[in-house]
């Protein structure tokens, strides 16, 4: 019978694995997870290596395999004693001067999937705030420092997939003893020239604060993906041994050749900048919004649907400068999200294109309008589509031979980022090849929910799922599905720093966090179709008719109003087509195509 009296904050690797699965029964028991450590909103230097502790992020890169010893014998030559070790959990064994591994028997190997996890890419404040006020634990703080010295009795116990050894009893695993002294002070700062500290962390979005982690998994099931949304429970690994500066000179024997300085840096980071996991448990995420209370009815969320939609739907009208019909498309792409999935057909895409926008008074009015929507999302990021911007930035993700790793790109989001395209910054300039690619790049992510990564020799399309809100004085360059020009009030327009501010009165902490809880909660939630809907055949009919050569209506306008009608049922607490929302369905898409066969001079 298992002894349960350690708790989580004391169980050991050699602890865990004298059970592993009476400890990940215990674990999926617990009701929360909020006094395991999360190193998201705990520093890794209050933590002792070896503790237990949880990271949240996404998936950035996949590294090859690692093979590592699972068990494996050390002599002692003075004593003549024999221990049993295990390499699992760990990455680091501790090696005695006068004991050796034993190579020749008793010796199993295994492999392990290294992944590199970085924190929610678009995280936005309010939400890093909340995720910190539910998992920060003030007492470790009161810790001692736990960062240690290189200790020259560790041993390193992995190996990759593309190392050799010459030892076939050695089973091509090696232990690579970290006995040896730092690189002389040439080599490392020929290296740190080499790679810098955004190098090493490798985050999709510049100038954004992030962690990231590098996360071995030992459970072959867990078929994780680039962009998964997870949270992992391990044991942390933060031996400064660990770190690529420390790995051997060049000419020894030990060195793998096939690496270069760059690689061995990229791929070992300090523990310190980068902590390894080695996870017991994995778990993939739906969503990342801190405020979101697990098993709550559908019922419940679709309850409570039409109050939060009335106090956004207010929020939104003033914002967008009194024009109601456009708040009621942003609300629908608010809470827009791929669906299904089939074959070619990508169906739940909601681009929204704002146009008509009051640059020549408000010259920053997109800026203004995403510094309120990022309060409502969970995960944003605002791009001035500037022409320098284009140039410059890389969006797509690309293949670093030299380094072996995925040097990420602003398009490598996680699902349900909401993505805003501020055309309005754009000026006159010519782009360039990067510039030209990066347009397309965009005008792909639009219209198939994809992003093409670049492979260099070869490139390879990964699916997507992020809401991009496209601002613009006429209608913009890049496509959209719904195009809606703004049509502000007189009296709106000349008190819009006002009405920002009211808003900011307006939206309390609590109508806030309903907001907050609305948008996500309509993504989570499972939409039905009823089987009659006559009315909707009927209508499509009657519109066909009546439309003439140069308006004809086509299946693509029907499934364009179906999408429309599953976002505004969902929106007003409706998990299925009835006949009121489709007729108001009707009604804003008749709106929206008027306005943009009228459309008015712009005097603003």
């Amino acid at each position: 019978m298992h002894d349960f009296s350690h708790d989580f904050d004391t169980v050991t690797p050699s602890i865990w694995m004298t059970n592993e699965e009476g400890w990940k029964d215990k674990l999926l028991k617990l009701s929360n997870w909020y006094k395991i450590p999360l190193i998201n909103s705990n520093a890794t230097h209050n933590l002792p290596d070896g503790t237990l502790v949880r990271f949240r992020g996404m998936v950035q890169d996949m590294h090859n395999p690692e093979f590592y010893f699972e068990q494996f014998e050390v002599f002692n030559t003075k004593t003549n004693e024999v221990k049993s070790k295990s390499g699992k959990y760990t990455d680091t064994a501790n090696i005695m001067e006068n004991e050796k591994v034993n190579y020749t028997e008793n010796l199993k190997s295994a492999q392990r999937q290294t992944i590199v996890v970085v924190s929610m890419p678009g995280f936005n404040d309010w939400a890093q705030k909340l995720e910190d006020e539910q998992n920060h634990l003030k007492h470790l703080e009161q810790q001692p420092n736990t960062s240690k010295r290189l200790n020259p009795n560790y041993a390193k116990l992995k190996r990759s997939y593309d190392e050799s050894e010459d030892d076939p009893e050695a089973m091509d695993v090696q232990i690579e003893l970290v006995n040896k002294e730092r690189r002389t002070k040439e080599a490392v700062d020929e290296g740190s020239n080499m790679v810098s500290r955004e190098h090493l962390l490798n985050f999709p979005l510049p100038d954004v604060a992030s962690k990231s982690c590098i996360i071995k998994v030992y459970d072959d099931e867990e078929n994780l993906k680039l962009n998964d949304m997870i949270e992992v429970v391990g044991f942390l690994s933060v031996d400064p041994a660990l770190s690529g500066e420390f790995q051997q000179a060049k000419g020894t024997l030990l060195e793998p050749i096939c690496e270069t300085d760059a690689e061995i840096i990229t791929h070992n980071p300090p523990p310190s900048l980068v902590p390894r996991l080695h996870a017991v448990f994995v778990k993939k995420l739906d969503h990342c919004n801190p405020l979101i209370k697990e098993n709550l009815s559908q019922e419940a969320i679709l309850k409570d649907a039409n109050t939060a939609r009335d106090h956004l739907l207010k929020a939104l009208t003033e914002l967008l400068l009194g024009d109601k019909l456009a708040a009621e498309y942003l609300i629908c792409h608010l809470i827009a999200c791929v669906y299904l999935r089939q074959d070619t057909i990508t169906l739940g895409q909601f681009c929204l294109n704002i146009s008509n926008l009051p640059t020549q008074k408000y010259p920053n009015y997109g800026q203004q309008l995403y510094n309120i929507i990022k309060q409502f999302v969970t995960k944003s990021y605002y791009l001035p589509l500037t022409v320098e911007n284009m140039n410059t930035t890389a969006l797509l993700p690309k293949k670093d031979y030299d380094c072996n790793r995925l040097t990420s790109g602003i398009l490598q989001l996680s699902k349900h980022t909401h993505l805003v395209l501020d055309e309005t910054k754009m000026e006159q300039g010519q782009l360039d090849a990067t510039g030209v690619n990066n347009i397309t790049a965009l005008g792909n992510l639009i219209k198939q929910q994809k992003v093409e990564y670049d492979f260099k020799y070869y490139k390879m399309e990964f699916d997507s799922d992020i809401s991009v809100l496209v601002l613009s004085e006429g209608k913009s360059l890049l496509p959209s599905d719904y195009h809606i020009s703004l049509r502000p009030e007189d009296s709106s327009l000349e008190i819009f720093d006002a009405i920002v501010e009211a808003a900011t009165y307006y939206l309390k902490e609590d109508i806030m966090n309903t907001i907050r809880s609305y948008l996500t909660n309509l993504k989570l939630v499972k939409y039905s179709i009823s089987e009659d809907l006559q009315f909707v055949e009927d209508d499509f009919i009657e519109m066909r008719n009546k439309a003439d050569e140069e308006n004809a209506v086509t299946a693509d306008d029907l499934h364009r109003l179906l999408v429309l009608a599953r976002l505004v049922s969902l929106s007003r607490g409706q998990d299925t087509l009835n006949k009121e929302c489709w007729d108001i369905t009707k009604a804003m898409e008749a709106e929206r195509l008027q306005r943009l066969k009228t459309r008015v001079a712009r005097t603003f």
